[in-house]
């Protein structure tokens, strides 16, 4: 079902060159922005309540990740809940893997599964794991050792780069991570290969 923000999204971030897109109006923006603010409040939301039933969590590090999950899940990125696995879809990658319930919270909203299983966090057994696993819809990769998600999010842009592929590459770090050297080899390789 396709709704009044969703036409409007597609809009504003669909896939038109940035040049050759038509030029919001301040509404289309206002109304925009506003969806934007309410998706990441919903996200905060969830977040805190799965992980006060969790009884485990970064809640510092998940709220400041909500607006960029929000922003990405909602207006920037070219996904599928349906089909999560997409060739040309674009690729995010949650470094700071310690921010799972963010992207959690995140992709249950958008519809990979139902908001129901973020009930289900850090329990045994369960997909939803402390750190990002690839046994949810949406995640790219398995991420919570430190300097991990740039690497693999610069080999993935790298290899769109050489097989010319339309889809982009999306990593978000912490600041804690920033001290891991793979986290600079890879910055300088993105550099050297841009």
């Amino acid at each position: 079902m396709t709704t009044d923000s969703d036409a409007l999204i597609a809009h504003l971030g669909g896939r038109t060159p940035a040049d050759q897109r038509p030029e919001p109006t301040p509404a289309d923006r206002s109304a925009l922005l506003a969806h934007l603010r309410e998706r990441a409040q919903a996200i905060r939301r969830c977040d805190l309540t799965l992980i006060h039933r969790g009884g485990v969590g970064h809640p510092g590090g998940d709220l400041s990740a909500a607006d960029i999950l929000a922003t990405l899940y909602f207006a920037a990125l070219n996904i599928d809940p349906a089909n999560p696995l997409a060739p040309e879809r674009d690729r995010f990658f949650l470094s700071k893997g310690h921010s799972s319930g963010a992207l959690y919270s995140t992709l249950a909203l958008r519809g990979f599964f139902p908001v129901e299983e973020l009930d289900t966090f850090a329990q045994p057994l369960s997909r939803l794991n402390a750190h990002p696993s690839k046994k949810v819809p949406g995640v790219e990769a398995n991420t919570g050792p430190l300097g991990h998600g740039l690497p693999i999010a610069v080999g993935c842009a790298l290899a769109a780069k050489m097989s010319r592929a339309a889809w982009r590459v999306y990593v978000l770090v912490g600041d804690g991570e920033l001290d891991e050297g793979t986290n600079w080899e890879a910055a300088m390789a993105a550099a050297h290969h841009q």
